[in-house]
């Protein structure tokens, strides 16, 4: 039996008007999977004021009065976008706060370069160095004349820069370089406490055999050096030492 005509046609435009539903649907996901791409590669469109936008990486604000057409805020490589009177992309700003002289020592030969340098940048979390004769620093440092009058009032310096102001966005790496000079004759202090008990003899023992070679060993590094001394029972009730008497 054959079917009426009507109902093939009603059968056909039943299931073009299917395809092309489904075709809809599908043009307005991919659409919408397009945009949310975008939104991941491209940051800045979504940031509808001027300070959330130049705390973005890689972003810019367009001050321009009569442009509603477009995000105002757009990335800084896109070429013609804004007008650059009207572009605000602040960039990092970095300023010593306190930047004093690195001491080159307390006395002459310190004064005339002896002694150690260093020098090393700091980027993120991560630190480079590199170390020499601190004579072939003299240039980078400053006057030796200047160093040493501030080691003789005791205002000993061996890091530089001391203090730093530093503007950047959020996330953004930044280089520092930093500078470091062992001082000459720089004050150590060397104190060990010790346990007395009759279990720390043998430790005791030792570090009496290594007083002598402890102290000409600091005196190599620096001339202004005090070696201290003192002792604990670690006990928290009496009585605080053996009471039998061959002990």
């Amino acid at each position: 039996m054959l079917a009426h005509p009507c109902r093939l046609s009603a059968a056909k435009r039943l299931v073009a008007l299917l395809f092309a539903t489904i075709f809809a649907c599908s043009s307005i996901l991919s659409i919408e999977a397009q945009f949310s791409g975008k939104l991941i590669q491209d940051p800045c469109v979504n940031k509808a004021s001027c300070h959330d936008c130049i705390q973005t990486q890689n972003c810019a604000w367009c001050m321009q009065p009569d442009f509603v057409d477009l995000p105002r805020c757009f990335k800084n490589s896109i070429p013609n976008y804004c007008a650059e009177e009207f572009t605000w992309n602040p960039h990092t700003e970095q300023k010593f706060t306190i930047n004093r002289e690195l001491t080159r020592g307390g006395n002459a030969s310190a004064a005339a370069g002896y002694g150690y340098g260093y020098s090393g940048s700091y980027e993120g979390s991560s630190y480079s160095s590199s170390s020499s004769s601190s004579s072939s620093y003299a240039g980078a440092y400053g006057s030796a004349a200047a160093a040493g009058a501030a080691a003789s009032s005791g205002e000993i310096v061996q890091i530089s820069p001391q203090r730093v102001s530093l503007k950047l966005r959020i996330n953004q790496l930044h280089s520092l370089n930093m500078r470091y000079s062992q001082a000459v004759d720089y004050p150590v202090d060397l104190y060990y406490l010790m346990d007395l008990s009759k279990s720390m003899e043998d430790d005791k023992d030792k570090l009496s055999a290594l007083g002598d070679k402890l102290s000409e060993t600091m005196r190599n590094i620096t001339s202004n050096f005090r070696l201290g001394f003192g002792s604990f029972v670690d006990k928290v009730l009496m009585p605080y030492v053996s009471t039998i008497p061959k002990k």
